[in-house]
């Protein structure tokens, strides 16, 4: 019976990728799967499941959630500008310039997953 149990969940685990990509779940799983990515901070995960749900709030949370990442993202990239433009010792500034960098280019990351997500919610967030 050991071996029966071993053997059945060895196929779920094999079978949940592949079954749930191809989007045959029941909605109320890939809600779970949605929300599940979030609290991980996983946004194409969120997406990928996001069209299984058909579900404008969850798309609207995830706006909400890119929105205000990307506020941060925003706000630290202000302050790497003002450290750049009052004037650092060399070394810092190619850290910051570097650090800078980073930060356009999450930026822009979150920008295109909330336009993925404004997809599935009608155009509207």
């Amino acid at each position: 019976m050991l071996g029966l149990n071993l053997l059945v969940r060895a196929g779920r685990s094999l079978l949940a990728g592949p079954v749930a990509d191809a989007g045959w779940l029941p909605t109320k799983y890939y809600r779970h799967l949605v929300l599940e990515a979030l609290e991980e901070n996983d946004f194409p995960g969120a997406l990928n499941y996001l069209k299984w749900t058909d579900d404008p709030v969850l798309a609207q949370l995830l706006i909400l959630r890119l929105r205000l990442l990307a506020r941060e993202h925003d706000w630290q990239r202000e302050t790497l500008q003002s450290l750049l433009d009052n004037g650092l010792p060399e070394a810092r500034r190619e850290k910051c310039r570097a650090l800078l960098e980073k930060q356009e280019k999450a930026l822009e990351l979150l920008g295109e997953y909330e336009n993925r997500a404004r997809k599935f919610c009608g155009g509207r967030g």
